[in-house]
Order: C-alpha cells, then sequence, then structure tokens
C-alpha cells in the first residue's frame, strides 16, 4: 500500500471534489492520505463541500485527516502533490465566455474558441502564483493540473515554472471506458493511438488484448455508436477518429445552431446543477457523493486522478493518457508544448511514447490549434494586445481578424477584473 503524506487540493470548495476524495475511498487498499488538505478563495462552499468530505471519509472509516483553510500557503506546505481545479471568475465568467461569442455567431464553450482563449487568460496568472507558492513550500510535489483548458495551463506551468507538472483530462478514459464497455473487455485491456492535444485529439488504432478493432470500431461507427457525434463519411475520410470536442471543429455551425435553440448555455444549466449540488452537500446527515454530481460532468475524473497518482507513487510503469511536454512524441508539433499521448508512468515521472508524425488528414487543423494554444499561453503571460490579437484570430472558429478584434476588445472588457496582465494599472 502506498502512503502519501499530503493532497493539497487548490479550488477545493468545488463541488468536483467529492468525486476526487471518492476515487481515494474507492482505492483505499491501494493508496492511504494521511492528510488532504482543501483550499479555496470562497470560504462558504469550502465549508460545504468540505464538511461533505469530511463526514465520507469518517463513513469510510479512514484515519485521513481532512484540514480546510483560505490560507494557500498552510494548504500547500510539504504537499506530495497538488490538484490544480479552478475557476477564476466563477460560473458568470464561463457564461459570459458562452455568450459573447454565440452573439457572433461563433461556438461560446469554454476550452475552445473565444470562451477557450479567455479563460486560459483569467487563469493564467493566478496558476502561475500559486505555482510560486508551490516552488517554495512543496518543490519536489508533482503538480496535476485539472483546471481548463488543461493542455493550454500545463503548457504554461511547464514553459515558466521549475515544477514537475503533468495535465489530466477525464476525456481519454471515458472514451477507454466506452471502447472496453463495446468489446466486453476491462479497461486495462485497451490500448489507443491517441494523438493530438487535450481536446483536439484523434484515435488513429484501437487495440483490444492486443488485436486491432479498428475496423470492427469503423463498422459501429455506421450502423450508428450511440453518443458518438461525428458520421461515418468524416471518419472513414479522417482514416483516424475524432473524439469528443472536435465536434466544434468540425460541425461549427450546427453547434452554433444547437447552443442557439437550447436557450440556456451549458454554464447556466451547470450553475443550477451546482446550486442544487451544494444545498445537498450541507445537509449533515449526507456522508457520500450524491447521484445528482453526475449531471455535473466530469465522469471518472476521480479514477483518472487516483490512476495517476497510483502510477507515480507505486512505480507501476503503465500506459495513460495525459496532457506532457511533447519532446518528439508528435515531431511535427513543438517540442516544448504540450501534446495529450499515452505515456509510460512511474516514480521516474512520464515518459511519452513516440507516435510519430500525424496524418494528413488531421495535421493541418491540429497544427492550427496548437499556433493558438501557443499564442494563447504567449499572451497570457505577457499581456501583448498584438499576441492577443493572433490568438484569436488564428483560432479555427473565428472566421475572420475584423470578428478577431471585436472579440478581443469586447472580451478583454467583460473579464477586466481578471486580467492584470491587460490591464496592469487597475491590478495592485
Amino acid at each position: 500500500m502506498a502512503i502519501i503524506g499530503k493532497i493539497a487540493v487548490i479550488g477545493g470548495g468545488s463541488t468536483y471534489t467529492p468525486e476526487l476524495v471518492d476515487g481515494f475511498l474507492i482505492h483505499r487498499d491501494k493508496v492511504q492520505v494521511e492528510e488532504i488538505a482543501l483550499h479555496d478563495v470562497d470560504p462558504e462552499r469550502l465549508d460545504i463541500v468540505g464538511g461533505l468530505v469530511e463526514r465520507m471519509v469518517r463513513h469510510a472509516d479512514l484515519p485521513t485527516r481532512v484540514t480546510r483553510t483560505t490560507d494557500r500557503a498552510a494548504a500547500l506546505e510539504g504537499a506530495a502533490f497538488v490538484v490544480s481545479q479552478i475557476r477564476v471568475g466563477g460560473m458568470a465568467a464561463r457564461i459570459r465566455d458562452e455568450k459573447i461569442p454565440l452573439a457572433h455567431g461563433v461556438v461560446g464553450q469554454e476550452t475552445t474558441g473565444p470562451g477557450g482563449t479567455l479563460k486560459a487568460w483569467r487563469t493564467i496568472p493566478v496558476v502561475l502564483d500559486i505555482a510560486r507558492d508551490v516552488e517554495r513550500l512543496a518543490p519536489n510535489a508533482w503538480l496535476i493540473n485539472f483546471t481548463n483548458p488543461s493542455g493550454i495551463i500545463t503548457e504554461t506551468l511547464l514553459k515558466y515554472t521549475s515544477l514537475k507538472v503533468v495535465g489530466l483530462c477525464n476525456n481519454p478514459i471515458n472514451f477507454t471506458r466506452l471502447i472496453a464497455g463495446l468489446f466486453g473487455v476491462p479497461d486495462e485491456a485497451v490500448f489507443l493511438e491517441w494523438m493530438g492535444l487535450n481536446h483536439v485529439n484523434w484515435i488513429r488504432r484501437v487495440y483490444v488484448q492486443g488485436r486491432d478493432v479498428s475496423a470492427d470500431l469503423m463498422a459501429r461507427v455506421r450502423e450508428g455508436l450511440p453518443f458518438y457525434p461525428f458520421d461515418a463519411d468524416l471518419v472513414e475520410a479522417l482514416g483516424v477518429f475524432p473524439t469528443w470536442y472536435l465536434q466544434y471543429y468540425y460541425y461549427p455551425h450546427r453547434k452554433v445552431e444547437e447552443m442557439r435553440q437550447a436557450g440556456k448555455t451549458r454554464g447556466e444549466v451547470i450553475a443550477e446543477v451546482e446550486r442544487d449540488l451544494l444545498r445537498k452537500y450541507a445537509d449533515p446527515s449526507l456522508a457520500v457523493k450524491p447521484p445528482e454530481l453526475s449531471l455535473r460532468g466530469g465522469a471518472l475524473y476521480s479514477e483518472a486522478a487516483v490512476r495517476l497518482i497510483l502510477s507515480l507513487v507505486l512505480d507501476r510503469r503503465d500506459v495513460q493518457i495525459v496532457d506532457v511536454r511533447n519532446g518528439g512524441a508528435i515531431p511535427d508539433l513543438p517540442a516544448n508544448g504540450v501534446v495529450e499521448v499515452p505515456c509510460v508512468i512511474g516514480a521516474h515521472g512520464l515518459t511519452p511514447l513516440q507516435m510519430g508524425p500525424l496524418p494528413e488528414t488531421i495535421r493541418p487543423l491540429c497544427h492550427t490549434v496548437k499556433a493558438w494554444e501557443t499564442w494563447t499561453v504567449d499572451a497570457g503571460v505577457t499581456g501583448s494586445r498584438r499576441t492577443a490579437l493572433l490568438a484569436m484570430a488564428i483560432n479555427p472558429l473565428v472566421s475572420s481578424v475584423e470578428l478577431a478584434r471585436v472579440l478581443l476588445e469586447e472580451m478583454l472588457e467583460a473579464n477586466r477584473e481578471h486580467l492584470p496582465q491587460f490591464f496592469p494599472g487597475e491590478h495592485r
């Protein structure tokens, strides 16, 4: 069994936190955490969520100590792992990110297009500030980034800090579980040749128990695969399987129309879900994560996190799909940029598998989105308006420089209070 002294959760007042903690309860035979330190800037949410987490741990009869604090230094000091799951500006900022682009006929979504750009820019100054505290108080810790857009935030941390950083998304583990269910095997029997960037990735080949079942999966796509949003003609033309978030790039007009018809943005729906969850969390008789948490999204979040942590601690040297510095894993993308690929994970750290060049059918889109990510990081760190315009204009969802300029000015102004790098005289 692995013993971990301390895990600090930055953004511990998130409604996701019980999901994360539940992972450690499920895997209690493999790992024991002496302290889970929850930090949040919102004391009310921290008390509600932290109270439920304490009851969950007591209900499971675990010796884990749960601490909650608004003092970030106290939470971080001596941590072996730091989990970042913050949302700068809260759900109100997400809703603005969705609505402003949509008013201009552009996809409004929190990790792609203009919405992903602004979420990154709000987040970058804060995560770099957190990282400076980690470097000082827990320099040997692994920083596990769940904060979206995960690839961009992970790249920022790897480029501008000395920390051990890995980005994590639940998209790969959900696809793995989907394939495992289709073929009636456990997750461990599935290997995906997963390549690309966070939320911009494709599966080149699918293996089940060592057998290439890509043709079988393609046949199922032709028949109509539930919950898979891509048509068979597109998949056959690409020669690879696009994953969930690529629907925003392949079908942008359809997605804009769906969003307009929905009446509420995803952020508005989630805000309602969160209000209900927090009411349930506040119930002193509740001692397990409620089933309604599944409505929040983030399925298998805890499983992905605990698998990663266990592999690092127990030196499992197994293969998991994470966001990591490229280093040549995909040779036609920048070596110092972050990619999402299978990695061998053990006590040594992360070793990306060599996935080879991108297929011709996906290279143009992947290169363009990588350029958007790179310029988004640069603008988010420097506050350069020129680089910011490049980032907004290069994104595939923005059709012209004129539109990019309009979106940039409107969205910077709407997020002014959270953008010290762009409005330095106002944040002292």
